[in-house]
């Protein structure tokens, strides 16, 4: 078997295929590129027609279960109840939070790794926070096992864990014990219903307009990754957020640009204009 075989799309090599698939697909007809997903995903955009509509004989996509799908996750987080992170009974502060968040957005941009990845982790680490109360000095360890067991899960090809560390002094014995304490703490439940979900289902929900839909799915997407660094959203159920964030882009853009189809959710009601959730997803918008 030759090398080129055998060779990870990683890094610049990712870069590589990324930009040859982008070529093939420009010289496609109907094809829109879908700025939800990651890098590796780029080939999804073949499943979008020029309308911004899904086609119906692509495997990929599940349309006619998106209603049931809807249905399912909305009686998983009813289920779950309120959500009661007390940051406050950790040794994490707000501040503390919110840098070692913005640290691994920066691994995952610079190791090209998916969005799925980013929201995965931070829910992880969100998860384990309470049940191990770490000191300030574990968070980075914490937080980089959290993207590794992330890896695993949501990339095709996840990078090295030797990678990952190659600017810290953690060592890979620390974070494989780590990993170990994580999953047993969480018992293996390691997959979550985060933002990044709820905000790709209630989007296949409302439908959009196809003229704007760059400008919505980057500004959801915007508000979506802001959410994460805020301690404010802890305490929020991940549909709501989502919600919130099309409330607020349908305020930001206008109704006649997005067009969303709010009669479609029939477990949700369109967010009020009071809400602080979306008081503070719009403000977050305008400051951008």
């Amino acid at each position: 078997m030759n090398e080129s075989q055998v060779s990870r799309v990683f890094g610049k090599n990712l870069e590589n295929q990324v930009d040859k698939a982008s070529k093939i697909l420009k010289g496609k007809k109907d094809i829109i590129f879908d700025e939800l997903g990651g890098k590796e995903n780029i080939i999804n955009d073949a499943i979008w027609t020029k309308e911004g509509l899904n086609k119906l004989d692509s495997p990929q996509v599940v349309s006619l279960y998106q209603q049931e799908i809807y249905e399912f996750l909305y009686e998983k987080e009813k289920s779950m109840g309120e959500p009661n992170f007390q940051m406050s009974s950790t040794k994490i502060n707000d501040t503390v939070r919110a840098t070692t968040v913005r640290y691994i957005v920066k691994l995952v941009r610079c190791f090209n790794l998916k969005s799925e990845t980013l929201f995965q982790t931070v829910d992880l680490m969100d998860q384990i926070i309470p049940l191990i109360n770490p000191e300030i000095g574990e968070l980075e360890l914490i937080s980089l096992t959290c993207l590794f067991i992330a890896c695993k899960y949501e990339e095709i090809y996840p990078p090295p864990l030797a990678a990952l560390l190659r600017a810290t002094d953690i060592i890979v014995k620390d974070v494989i014990e780590m990993e170990k304490e994580i999953l047993s703490r969480l018992n293996f439940n390691v997959i979550s219903d985060n933002t990044l979900v709820w905000l790709q289902i209630i989007g296949e929900m409302l439908g959009y307009n196809s003229k704007y839909q760059d400008q919505i799915k980057q500004r959801c997407m915007n508000l979506a990754e802001t959410s994460l660094t805020s301690s404010l959203f802890l305490n929020h159920k991940k549909s709501s957020i989502a919600i919130n964030i099309y409330m607020a882009v349908e305020m930001n853009l206008g109704c006649q640009k997005t067009q969303f189809k709010w009669e479609r959710l029939t477990q949700h009601q369109k967010p009020s204009n009071e809400s602080k959730t979306l008081k503070l997803l719009t403000y977050i918008l305008k400051s951008k």
